[in-house]
Parts: structure tokens; C-alpha cells; sequence
């Protein structure tokens, strides 16, 4: 097979360093992988030793699974450049499938065994009859599971690859990952198994079955059946290949290349989107016909999710058909929530906004003449918003409406009639007024103040526990005698490799917000000793590749405007410059808490206020502890920092309810039986 060939920005991007560290390694370590010989206008080097060589030799900020995965890519990179992305990915899926039933390595020549396996040819024998390089394909699964660990999780990988390998085609209609989650989050398949002991699930649109393999994954499977329908038989094959790498058994699914229809009989559980079309061309009575057809289809008791364009389902209807036709859904009483999702939910689909509807037959009486709204489109989906908006729904579907019941965090329960349903208006959760707002505050206020109370009452009942298991603070302290320690500035411990040095990045304040999944830490955090920006980890992956991510124990580190030290005791934070960090080595005698304590009191690193230069990280001083010394300091500072955080809860609750305290006493919504009789 031809190599794969990197360059040596290249490298540097894969091991999220700077592209100076691959040429000081290419001088320093004399087995780095040579440049193939040829006139290619730079050195290029084979990605397969490249990465080899990291995975042996530990360095470099990409963690191990990273570097496999990369190693997988580059190989199938090259073949999909050889013959095509549609056609890597469908053969190289039928071959994982092979090594799945087979339960053991491929061997050269594969096509006999899948004679033998799929005989009748429902799932891969004519994909592997086809096949460029057979005799090479054995090879590439072994890559392939040896970066993801099975079968399961290398074909998911090749799937989430098909943009890179040249298919985009087949992720077109994918939903993000935080969509299916909310999805699987509200489907609930292990109630409904515990509940009814088997479950049929049907898809009327399958796709590349992202829905259906997110469902049947981690469940029971000797009850579960699946029905599907998609586009073409190419993508009915892949649906069926991905069902059998999800462990369920192949007389228990079945998958068509046609339309649902009365022959699914009565499935317990729909899931699927509607399908995609430009907004040109877009109908919205179609959209609402086919959610009509889909709810035919569910008999008592049974339930649909169903995923489409909000232009149909939440938006203001101008066509009169379509008005009619989305109210006459709605009074039917099948409809039970509505969610409008935020923008991206399609990735390959930016532009294209998105609600989800859930419809059940026959939901709760106490559902009837309501409907739970929720709005989404301003939100992250993230796993809090994700398990909130679940939550609502299956508490609404489990009470119905109560007077005392779940007050939705992500949405409101509205009676149909307000909805104005003959004018078509949009399906949003109507805005309570100001008024609204602060009397439902108003009345909340005293269980908020109660609940308060109990956590203060905890959190004093923890100090005492913790002063009982640990007796009155003694750190030991006594004068030191003999030599002082000499100092280190931390450019000799960088030199010294005692440290490693962590570059801070310049981020776009677009792609830095209050939500996401890495905490940004820049001077500010620094110098706040917290952090309240976030980064989503998709627009980190696609804005800023070249981002090294910290690991617990480093130490992030800022001269202006002022010197000041942060210890990130997470990890997986992005630093932004001008901020940097420090990362202790392994084995080195210092710790991160020793290392962030004393640069914190270090002398040299006042700024004059006529000075024109500020000072340098690298000239900052520490004194160099004995092993011993640092040890004992580290457990000395683990000590105080325990009985700091009691406290500082103890005050924070405090802090929160003295705000409530005066709130309510100062706009007259609360008051105290304090020293009364009652």
C-alpha cells in the first residue's frame, strides 16, 4: 500500500506542539523517522513511523488514543485518495462486520469466509466481492481496531470520518452528538423494556442509522426489535451492518430500502427526522403530512420522536392547508411536547433550524387540552441542558398536569386555546412578564431561604466531623537551621527539564462564551483564581487544532497586568494568551501545589510602576527544596486548602442567604418568625 506522507507542520499539529519542537527532535534524537526521498518542495516523512516513533517515545502533548486514531486516518487517507471515500467506507464497514461475526483476525484473502458467513448476501459479501487491494484489508481492520478497541467503535469511527475521507454525503443528515443524547435521553428504551419486556423501534428514515444504533446500544437486546426504512439498498446494507456490530441478533431487525408503512405493525417506539430540503423547495404541509402519517402508525399507549425542520413544526404557518393541518395535530391531543433545538444540530446543515415534536396515543388524560412548549434555540446543548429538557419531558409524560407537580426548567405547560391555533402562530413558550417573573420568585423565596438554611447546616456539621477526625491544625513549625536552600530561577528548571513550559493561545472572544466543555483560563482567571469562560470542544477542534489542552497539576502563570498564579487542578483547560503554564515532570520533587505556592510569594516578579518591561516568567525564583522539604510543605498546604474550602462554603452560603434575606424583606415578599411566638 502507498505510505502516507507528513510534513513537518504536520507533525506538529498531531503532536500539538510548535512546528521548531519536530526540528529540534529531528537534531536531537537520531531514530526519528527520516524524509522519503523525491522533490517534494519540503521534507515529508511517513506518517505510520511518525506516529510510531510518538507513541514510543512519549512526546508531545497528544494523548495515546489520539495518536492511534491519527495513525488509522492517515492509512485510510491514502487509500480513500486511491479509490474513493464512498467506496473505503463501504468496504472497509462490510469488513469490519466480517471480523465481528468471525470473531477473529481476517485473514489474507476474505472473501471465502464472508461466503460462508453472509451466504445469502444481505449485509457484505458483494461489498468484499468488489474490494480494491483485498489482500490488504486485513491489515487496515487491525489498524483500525487496535486505535478504537473493537469493531463496534472502529466502525463508528470510520462513519465519523466520512468527511475527511470524501464522502460528506453520508453525515449530511447526521444530528450532533448532543442531540441523539437528548434523544436517547427521552426515547427512556430501559423503562420501556423494565416496563412492557420487549420493545419494537421503527425509523422511517434511517439515514446512516445514527438514531437506531444510538438506541439499541447498551441494552438489553434480547428484547428488542428493529424496524427501519432509508433511502437506497447501498444505505439499508450499512444501517444492517451497523445493527450487527451493535450485538443485535439479524432475525431481530429489518431493514428496507422503501417507506414505512401499515407493515411495521405498530411499533412501541419511532424515532426519525424528516427528510432534508432546501428551504427553496421546502413544503411545509408535506413535512406535516408525513408527521401525520407517522402518528397513524402508533397505536395506544405507543410513542414517535420525530426530528424536522421548525420552519414546519414551531414556526408561523402562511400556507392555510398547512395551518390546518398542524392544528388539527395538535387538538387531536397526540402531540405532547414541543422543543425547539438550537442552530447546528445538522453540522453538515448549519443553516437548517430544527424542533422535535413527541407524539404518544392516548398520553395521561391529565395531558389533555396542554402541551409542555420548550425553547432551546438560545441555548448550548450541552449535558446540563441535555438532562434538564429530558427531565421535563418524562416527568410531563409520567404526571400529566398537577397543580403541585415538576414546574419545567427548559419550557412551560400551555393550554391549547392559547396557542391561537387558527392563525397559525409560532409554537414558543410564552414569556412570563416581569411580574410574573418576581412573584414566582416571590413565592419560591422561602423554600429557597429553607433549602439554604439546610446546606449551611451540612456544611457546619462537615467542619465539626472534619475537626473531630483531625484535631486542632498543628503544621510542626519551628526554625530552620543550617543552610538556606539555594534558589532556581524556573528557566533553569526548564533547562534542568524539571518543568515544561506551556505556550498560551490566542483565542477569538466569538468562540469563547459562559458554556462549553474546556475552561478557558487567561490573565484574568489568573488573577480571579477562577474561571467562568468556556469553549465549545467542537469549535476548539475545528478553530484551533494546534491547542494543547492542560493536564490536572499544571500551573498557569501571568505577568500582566500583574504577576499572579493559578493552579489548575481539573486539567483540560485551554490557556489564552498572554497567559502561559508550567507542567511539572514526572518524579521531579516538586509539586504542583508546592510549585504554585512559592511562585506566588517570589520576589523578583513586582512590577515598577515606571518600568517599560514587565518582568519574565522564566526570571521568577524559588528556593530548591530537598525532596523531604516539599513533601512535607505539599502535606502541610493540602491541610490548610481542606479547612479553607469548609470555611469558604460556610461563607459563601452565608453570602447567598443574606442576599435572600434582604431581597425579601426589601420588596415586602418575605418576613421572619424569628423571635415571635409562633
Amino acid at each position: 500500500m502507498e505510505a502516507e506522507l507528513m510534513s513537518q507542520r504536520e507533525i506538529a499539529q498531531l503532536a500539538r506542539v510548535r512546528k521548531p519542537a519536530v526540528t529540534t527532535w529531528r537534531r536531537r534524537y537520531s531514530d526519528f523517522p527520516a524524509p522519503v526521498p523525491g522533490n517534494h518542495g519540503q521534507p515529508l516523512f511517513p506518517a505510520e513511523a511518525v506516529v510510531a516513533w510518538l507513541l514510543r517515545t512519549g512526546l508531545g502533548h497528544a494523548d495515546p488514543d489520539t495518536l492511534r486514531a491519527e495513525r488509522s486516518m492517515h492509512t485510510l487517507a491514502a487509500y480513500a485518495r486511491r479509490h474513493g471515500g464512498r467506496r473505503t467506507i463501504v468496504v472497509l464497514g462490510a469488513a469490519l462486520c466480517l471480523r465481528h461475526l468471525a470473531g477473529q483476525a481476517l485473514p489474507a484473502d476474505p472473501l471465502p469466509l464472508a461466503r460462508r458467513l453472509d451466504p445469502e448476501d444481505e449485509f457484505l459479501l458483494h461489498e468484499l466481492a468488489d474490494a480494491p487491494e483485498p489482500t490488504g484489508i486485513a491489515q487496515l481492520v487491525e489498524q483500525l481496531i487496535e486505535g478504537a478497541f473493537d469493531p463496534w467503535h472502529s466502525c463508528q469511527f470510520l462513519l465519523s470520518s466520512a468527511n475527511r475521507l470524501g464522502w460528506p454525503e453520508l453525515t449530511a443528515d447526521a444530528l450532533t452528538p448532543e442531540t441523539v443524547a437528548l434523544i436517547r435521553r427521552v426515547a427512556d428504551v430501559p423503562t420501556r423494556l423494565r416496563t412492557h419486556h420487549a420493545l419494537t423501534i421503527a425509523d422511517g428514515n434511517a439515514g446512516a442509522g445514527d438514531l437506531l444504533t444510538a438506541l439499541v446500544s447498551d441494552q438489553d437486546r434480547d428484547n428488542l426489535r428493529v424496524n427501519a426504512s432509508v433511502a437506497d439498498e447501498e444505505f439499508a446494507r450499512l444501517v444492517r451492518r451497523q445493527l450487527l456490530l451493535a450485538k443485535l441478533p439479524e432475525f431481530q431487525f429489518d431493514v428496507r430500502a422503501d417507506e414505512l408503512n401499515e407493515e411495521f405493525a405498530e411499533p412501541d417506539l419511532i424515532v426519525t427526522r424528516l427528510p432534508y430540503q432546501a428551504a427553496e423547495s421546502r413544503d411545509s404541509l408535506a413535512d406535516l403530512n408525513r408527521v401525520e402519517a407517522i402518528a397513524d402508525l402508533l397505536g395506544p399507549g405507543r410513542t414517535a420522536i420525530v426530528v424536522g425542520p421548525a420552519s414546519s413544526l414551531v414556526d408561523q404557518l402562511r400556507d392555510g392547508p398547512a395551518a390546518l393541518r398542524r392544528s388539527a395535530l395538535l387538538s387531536s391531543g397526540i402531540v405532547e411536547a414541543i422543543v425547539q433545538l438550537p442552530g447546528g444540530v445538522y453540522p453538515a446543515r448549519p443553516g437548517h433550524p430544527a424542533a422535535l415534536w413527541l407524539l404518544t396515543r392516548d398520553p395521561l388524560p391529565t395531558t389533555k387540552g396542554r402541551v409542555l412548549l420548550a425553547d432551546l434555540s438560545g441555548h448550548a446543548l450541552d449535558q446540563s441542558t441535555v438532562e434538564s429538557a429530558a427531565e421535563d419531558i418524562l416527568l410531563w409524560r409520567a404526571e400529566g398536569h398537577r397543580s403541585d407537580g415538576h414546574d419545567p426548567r427548559t419550557g412551560r405547560i400551555v393550554p391549547l386555546e392559547s396557542l391561537d391555533l387558527r392563525r397559525a402562530a409560532a409554537l414558543r413558550p410564552p414569556g412570563p412578564a416581569s411580574v410574573t417573573l418576581r412573584a414566582r420568585l416571590a413565592a419560591d423565596r422561602p423554600a429557597l431561604v429553607g433549602e439554604v438554611e439546610g446546606r449551611l447546616t451540612d456544611a457546619e456539621q462537615e467542619a465539626v466531623r472534619y475537626g473531630k477526625e483531625n484535631g486542632f491544625l498543628n503544621t510542626g513549625a519551628a526554625q530552620r537551621e543550617g543552610i538556606r536552600p539555594k534558589e532556581l530561577s524556573c528557566e533553569a528548571l526548564r533547562t534542568a527539564r524539571r518543568v515544561r513550559s506551556l505556550t498560551g493561545h490566542r483565542l477569538n472572544p466569538e468562540h469563547v462564551g459562559p458554556r462549553g466543555h474546556h475552561r478557558v483560563i487567561g490573565a484574568a482567571e489568573v488573577l480571579g483564581q477562577s474561571s467562568k469562560r468556556w469553549m465549545d470542544r467542537l469549535t476548539l477542534a475545528a478553530q484551533y487544532p494546534q491547542v494543547a489542552l492542560t493536564e490536572p497539576g499544571d500551573v498557569v502563570v501571568t505577568s500582566v497586568p500583574r504577576f499572579g498564579v493559578l493552579l489548575d487542578d481539573d486539567g483540560f483547560s485551554v490557556i489564552e494568551f498572554p497567559a502561559s503554564g508550567l507542567r511539572i515532570s514526572s518524579g521531579d520533587p516538586l509539586t504542583p501545589r508546592v510549585l504554585a505556592a512559592l511562585l506566588g510569594t517570589a520576589r523578583n516578579m513586582a512590577r515598577s510602576p515606571g518600568a517599560v518591561r514587565g518582568p519574565r516568567l522564566m526570571d521568577a525564583t524559588i528556593p530548591d527544596l530537598a525532596r523531604d522539604e516539599a513533601a512535607r510543605l505539599d502535606d502541610v498546604l493540602r491541610r490548610l486548602e481542606e479547612r479553607e474550602h469548609l470555611l469558604q462554603r460556610q461563607a459563601d452560603l452565608l453570602a447567598t442567604l443574606r442576599e435572600l434575606i434582604v431581597t425579601g424583606f426589601a420588596d415586602g415578599s418575605l418576613t421572619t418568625l424569628y423571635g415571635t411566638n409562633s
